[in-house]
């Protein structure tokens, strides 16, 4: 387990000069940090000095060296992990925002609640979902959350409303240019 090859047979195809270039190079601090240790474990030194001089636990530093023993120069990068696979296809993805925007089948208002969400995905392609997620779908999807607007208990309605505005009966009075008297009194008199 903890035999690997350290000096010139760590890394056979690869110079200490060339691993240095590419720590120089390197902008990640991950990656730069695997350089390290394979410039170290290229120059012959042991997994605990390495794990001394970087500050690293010695089973990171072993873990990250043994990769370099695997992959070769290019474990200094990680892997993309591809991560679980959805469970809806972009094509059920299509159909369900086809459903959505046609609106629920006993709601008036167009709005659609998660559960109600989950119960359409599980009828319809078979999947169950819990309401986050489902709601996770609607905001990849494209969706936002929308909710009526409350309305106070006391607040009048539309009728009373319009009773209570103001409705112009005619022109208005006031609105012609008034005389201004008292400035007539302040000119200056002319001879």
């Amino acid at each position: 387990m903890w035999d690997l090859p350290k000096g010139e047979h760590f890394l056979p195809g690869v110079g200490a000069g060339e691993i240095r270039r590419l720590y120089d190079a390197e902008i990640m601090a991950k990656p730069k940090m695997r350089l390290l240790c394979a410039f170290h474990r290229k120059q012959g030194k042991s997994i605990d000095q390495i794990a001394s001089i970087t500050s690293i636990k010695r089973r990171t530093v072993h873990d990250c060296l043994r990769r370099f023993t695997e992959r070769g120069i290019s474990a200094k990068d990680s892997i993309k992990q591809t991560g679980r696979p959805p469970e809806l296809t972009p094509r059920q993805r299509m159909q369900l925002i086809g459903i959505l925007e046609k609106g629920p089948p006993r709601n008036g208002t167009g709005l659609w609640t998660t559960n109600e969400v989950c119960s359409v995905i599980k009828k319809k392609f078979g999947v169950s979902f819990v309401p986050q997620h489902a709601w996770r779908i609607l905001v990849s999807c494209g969706f936002s959350i929308q909710r009526p607007r409350k309305r106070h208990y006391k607040s009048a309605s539309d009728a009373e409303k319009d009773a209570f505005k103001k409705t112009p009966a005619g022109p208005r009075e006031g609105t012609g240019r008034k005389g201004l008297s008292w400035a007539q009194g302040t000119r200056p008199r002319s001879a």
